[in-house]
């Protein structure tokens, strides 16, 4: 109670509101003795890590708790249990164990293994060091990371992983920021920046300052942190992700730091993401599922019939003793029984018998035949994407048959469809268009030399060129002073609004630099070179000339006439539109946007160029003017519904406050002042903005907007002062109050090329009968272009487009279009001037986020699909990460329809997580995507092999090998049941208890293995060169809702041939019940593994290994039984019989022809199916035994 009653003290806020914030203190300035005392940091977690599930003690009684959460395990362990009861029994108890036990046996020893592999990784982590501020030292101690509390001091060295989640409070850099990679958290290794918090304006930070942190609790967003911290002033200072270290990050290029822990082991956001594979139900899993049900009720009703069956028989003889031995029987008079009850304990007794209905041997079978299916998908050498070493990962291990089944594609475009490697190709600033000159890739020219091709509409467009000569100031550039200052402007908002990272190179090598130049040495420094890693970092080395002085005194007066030499501005390079100081060596540009990047090249290229960046402060580098400071006041990242970001800084030359905003042309068009000026570039721009979506350009818009000292005050003052309880919504609305009333300054046209191979891709995917939708938040222009690109738009197909600004029209557009009268449509070509309902015309469908947003909220979901399902495809244009999501559940709740989403980005994890199948891509923006997704590959065209190979073999193996396990098992238990006929209803079984034991677990359980790891019905190369053999998997051709009950049916005709041939052969012979049994086991085991090669379409050395594996494992298990087993399986005794039944020669005759007329129907049936009805599948295989036929099909 005095812990509770304490721990309220410490929390801030209403009492009612405890559990929203978390207060920590320092620790250190909470004295020695009492450096844990606080009741709520005590109640904190601490920095152990415990991801093991079971002790020595735990782990027995723990492991069976969990399998018995699996209702097949309970089923035969209640079956073994009733085994016991001597009433119902019948078969040896012990004997009854066997299977249930040896399953258990083998899932605890594989949970055991790998939990003690966790329990190892743990300790590990545990027992590293890490660096604590010690009040006893007062100093930094080397500590055992399990120790660490929250409210601990730390410190960090550069290239040492962040042990706990901490609050950045100095760093070793002058700017007080830090670099840290977050590979191991996202995936991503581009650098990051972060900054430390400032707890006093007059003093430096210690670890004996008082620090006072009030943050959210703990919680699983990787990219949201809000909270605040007291200043010893007294004053309270907003805390966001940018001032925290997450665990498992690298410090990088930083010397050292020191932080605070505010959450500790399992409290931290790494923790809080860490979960083990996800588990799916397939859709075949399903039907499997429901059939087992159907198993069940047959089941329960064969016991129910049997046990009737012996209750009737007891009825009509209980007065005659001798008519029923196995009745306890005592002077004459039936012992405290009736045959009701006998009846009723009969029925107990076929649960045990017919128990093998249920096939338990099915779920074990399934997850050794997905695990070797996984294997293959991460080793297909195919699917190895070599430029960025990427293997296709599986992290749902158990939907690899849905892979053969998908119905719906849903995918990103940009990183998807797109390389995601952005090129500046356009801007237009102000009223001026400037546009870059198209690449000759003649045999006489390089990546350099270039020429213009300008649209005949902007046919007084500039060469971006120009845009250096402008930054430049250079002499001969024909444009007015106030030209030049928009132009300037422009390229510095470019090179300032933005996230990119700027960093040095590792500390050895800027080390190394540093001492050359103490030594006078420049020999290493004289060229200029730029590089782009695999990871879009960006490196730029800039030349140093003799003096001090650069090239670009040389280019600027062969521009003035000054200089004879002939330097053509396409010529050029960084190194001489750069004019920086000795010090600025190299650096690193990172950034976690490609487009980011992709500008802030751009801007280099033309003389502007980024230095350096901190929480505080942005350098920039402009020729002639030199570096310019700005100071950082406020910076609105991104976000998917805003649109857009900006930074608000200061001028340190005029101290002025302008605020700079970058976003998407919609939302920043509607941003801009309503005076007639601004309105008039506001037309402009869209004219231009236009052309560069036609062209398929990604576009952005640049603003800015001058604020006075008063205005700028009160909006921080409010930003910064927001509720912690409605934090982001507070700060949501005062970023649309902040990004209003803007001045237009341009807009910029970025190219991202299609990956190889997608438009071939698509095709296919389209001939398979897949319908792929691109789910994109591009302009409509530009996704229409990269569509007709790609190949997702035909050139003849009718473009339908849903761009509908009023809800209340929503509905009659789409009625209008499903009626073939609506006039909103895109003409590409002449071909399709036609009506769109013309019965012959393909039709596409175009649609905007705002329409898609009135069609959700006004609950028109149905008729929109009905309106998608008639068109050939379906691209969606200015979508929102929550709509891409809204989608794809559309589409897989009212269409029943089996979805698959693939994308690149953290925008498309909704989407992902939502769809049947969720496919990443490693792309430029990290791993979240793939890290989110079931499955994850290097390439979009890699998913054309993935579903037409992997996800085809899987369906084919997996349907083919459950639909036998269901075979088998009825076909036994209904031999079982035709014996009860003769033997009174009595529960005994013909057939030793030894055998059904054993049966589908040694006899038959290795060929349908070998099946559903290894069968082929087709190769690889005829999958991927007939898209069309992919539509088996969507039509459920092989495992339909009949298939259950046609197989079924086989097994009940073939278990009657069995039982009543050889009844009839022995019915008056001397054959004892056990050999009557033993030759009918051999007759079952061998029809069963002939059913199962009319299946298996490719009969190799391994699969023909397995069956000769099974017969001599029945004829060794069964001639050892009857050698040694005298009295082991009471009440049976199958002591010399098999030696018996081998030597009667009939019984071989018998097996053989008994067989033969219980398969002949399957074979028959199989025949005139392939030769009246073959499928695509089965006309392939037919096509392949002609030599020297190209095997390319249509459907039939």
């Amino acid at each position: 109670m005095y812990l509770r009653a304490m721990s309220k003290l410490c929390w801030h806020g209403k009492p009612n509101d405890n559990q929203s914030i978390r207060t920590v203190l320092n620790n250190v300035t909470l004295g020695s003795t009492a450096e844990y005392d606080l009741p709520a940091q005590l109640s904190y977690k601490t920095n152990k890590i415990k991801t093991t599930k079971y002790s020595i003690i735990t782990f027995l009684p723990k492991n069976l708790f969990e399998q018995f959460h699996r209702l097949a395990n309970v089923y035969f362990i209640f079956i073994a249990l009733l085994n016991w009861i001597p009433q119902v029994k019948a078969f040896q108890p012990e004997v009854s164990l066997i299977p249930v036990v040896a399953v258990l046996t083998v899932t605890a020893l594989k949970d055991g293994f790998e939990d003690y592999r966790r329990y190892k990784q743990d300790k590990k982590v545990n027992h590293s060091q890490c660096l604590v501020f010690k009040t006893s030292k007062d100093d930094y101690e080397p500590t055992e990371c399990f120790r660490v509390r929250v409210g601990d001091m730390v410190k960090v060295k550069c290239n040492q992983v962040i042990p706990a989640d901490l609050l950045l409070l100095a760093c070793s850099e002058d700017l007080d920021t830090c670099f840290i990679e977050t590979a191991n958290l996202d995936g991503e290794s581009n650098l990051k920046q972060r900054s430390a918090v400032s707890l006093s304006s007059t003093s430096e930070f210690t670890p004996h300052s008082p620090v006072r942190v009030e943050c959210e609790p703990p919680n699983s967003e990787l990219n949201k942190f809000k909270g605040s911290v007291v200043t010893s002033e007294g004053q309270r200072k907003g805390i966001s992700k940018e001032n925290l270290l997450l665990r498992g990050c690298l410090l990088r290029n930083t010397d050292y730091i020191e932080g605070m822990v505010i959450y500790a082991g399992h409290d931290t956001k790494a923790m809080k993401n860490s979960s083990g594979p996800r588990h799916k139900i397939s859709r075949l899993e399903s039907l499997m599922n429901r059939d087992v049900i159907w198993c069940l009720v047959i089941l329960l009703f064969l016991c129910f019939f049997s046990a009737i069956g012996s209750g009737v028989w007891l009825s009509e003889h209980w007065d005659t003793p001798d008519a029923v031995p196995y009745i306890p029987f005592e002077d004459g008079v039936r012992n405290e029984s009736n045959p009701a009850l006998e009846g009723f304990l009969r029925f107990w007794t076929f649960i045990i018998i017919y128990q093998v209905m249920i096939p338990l041997s099915l779920y074990a079978t399934l997850e050794i035949v997905k695990s070797c299916q996984v294997y293959f998908i991460h080793n297909d050498r195919e699917m190895y994407f070599a430029e960025k070493g990427i293997t296709p990962v599986c992290r749902a291990l158990n939907i690899t048959e849905d892979l053969g089944q998908v119905q719906h594609i849903f995918s990103d475009k940009t990183g998807t469809l797109t390389e995601n490697k952005m090129v500046f190709k356009s801007c237009c600033i102000g009223r001026m268009l400037f546009m870059e000159a198209a690449r000759s890739k003649s045999a006489n020219t390089t990546d350099e030399e270039t020429h213009m091709v300008i649209d005949p509409m902007f046919a007084d467009a500039h060469d971006t060129s120009v845009l250096t000569a402008v930054a430049n100031n250079y002499s001969d550039v024909q444009l007015s002073s106030e030209a030049k200052s928009e132009v300037s402007e422009f390229l510095v908002l470019l090179a300032t609004c933005n996230t990119v990272v700027v960093s040095s190179h590792s500390h050895n090598l800027r080390d190394s630099v540093a001492t050359n130049l103490d030594n006078g040495s420049m020999d290493s420094l004289d060229t200029t070179q730029t590089t782009v890693t695999h990871n879009g970092v960006v490196t730029q080395q800039t030349p140093l000339e003799e003096n001090g002085n650069t090239s670009f005194e040389r280019i600027r007066r062969s521009f003035a006439g000054d200089d004879d030499s002939n330097i053509s501005l396409n010529s050029m390079n960084l190194g001489d539109m750069s004019m920086l100081s000795q010090r600025t060596l190299t650096s690193r540009y990172e950034a976690e946007s490609p487009d980011e990047l992709a500008l802030v090249k751009a801007v280099c290229k033309y003389g502007c160029r980024l230095l350096s960046r901190s929480s505080e402060s942005v350098s920039v580098y402009l020729p002639l003017e030199g570096t310019l400071s700005y100071k950082v006041l406020a910076m609105l990242p991104f976000d998917s519904v805003r649109k857009c970001m900006s930074v608000v800084m200061r001028r340190e030359n005029s101290q002025e406050i302008v605020v700079y905003t970058k976003g998407a042309d919609n939302v920043i068009f509607d941003k801009i002042k309503s005076d007639e000026q601004n309105q008039q570039l506001v037309k402009q721009a869209r004219i231009h903005v236009n052309h560069f979506a036609k062209d398929g350009l990604r576009t952005l818009c640049m603003a800015k907007k001058l604020l006075t000292e008063a205005e700028f005050t009160n909006w921080y003052e409010r930003f910064n002062t927001c509720s912690m309880y409605n934090q982001e919504e507070e700060q949501f609305m005062l970023c649309n109050e902040l990004e209003n009333d803007l001045e237009l300054l341009g807009a910029t046209g970025i190219e991202d090329r299609l990956q190889d191979g997608v438009s071939e891709s698509i095709k296919d995917l389209e001939v398979a009968g897949i319908k792929v939708w691109v789910l994109t938040g591009d302009k409509q222009e530009t996704a229409i272009n990269i569509g007709y690109s790609c190949g997702l738009l035909p050139q003849d197909a009718a473009i339908l487009t849903l761009n509908v600004p009023n809800a209340d029209e929503v509905q009659s557009v789409i009625n209008g279009h499903l009626e073939g009268t609506s006039t909103r449509r895109h003409r590409r070509t002449p071909s399709t001037m036609s009506t769109a309902s013309t019965q012959n015309v393909r039709k596409c469908l175009v649609v905007d986020g705002k329409t898609l947003g009135h069609i959700f909220s006004s609950n028109l979901g149905k008729t929109f699909l009905k309106l998608a399902d008639e068109c050939l495809s379906v691209l969606c244009c200015r979508t929102t990460p929550s709509q891409k999501a809204e989608i794809v559940e559309l589409v897989k709740s009212r269409n029943k329809k089996l979805t698959l989403s693939i994308g690149d980005g953290a925008n498309d994890v909704n989407m992902i997580r939502t769809a049947n199948v969720g496919i990443g891509i490693e792309g430029v923006e990290g791993k979240q995507a793939s890290m989110a997704a079931d499955f994850s590959i290097g390439r979009f065209k890699h998913l054309v092999r993935l579903l037409f190979v992997h996800g085809h073999w899987s369906y084919d193996r997996l349907a083919v090998m459950t639909l036998y396990n269901f075979f088998k098992n009825s076909n036994l238990i209904f031999v079982l049941f035709w014996y009860q006929i003769y033997c009174m209803f009595s529960g005994q079984s013909h057939i030793d208890q030894m055998y059904l034991i054993t049966f589908a677990l040694l006899f038959t359980s290795l060929p349908p293995i070998i099946v559903g790891i290894l069968d082929q019905d087709l190769p690889e190369n005829v999958l991927m060169s007939n898209p069309n053999l992919y539509k088996q998997g969507p039509m459920n051709q092989l495992y339909h809702r009949y298939s259950y009950w046609l197989h079924i049916i086989d097994s009940l005709y073939q278990s009657l041939v069995i039982f009543f041939i050889s009844y009839a052969h022995f019915v008056n012979s001397d054959v004892g019940i056990w050999s009557f049994g033993t030759i009918q086991t051999a007759t079952i085991l061998v029809s069963q593994l002939i059913i199962l090669g009319f299946d298996t379409r490719m009969w190799h050395w391994i699969y023909i290994g397995s069956n000769v594996a099974s017969v001599l494992a029945f004829m060794l298990f069964a001639t050892c039984i009857g050698i040694f087993c005298y009295t082991c399986s009471d009440p049976s005794n199958p002591y010399g019989v098999t030696q018996y039944v081998a030597s009667i020669a009939s019984s071989w005759i018998l097996v053989f022809i008994t067989v033969l007329i219980a398969v002949l129907p399957r074979m028959v049936c199989i025949v005139m199916a392939n030769s009246l009805y073959p499928t695509d599948v089965i006309h392939t295989r037919s096509l392949l035994k002609k030599p020297r036929l190209d095997i390319r099909i249509q459907s039939i």
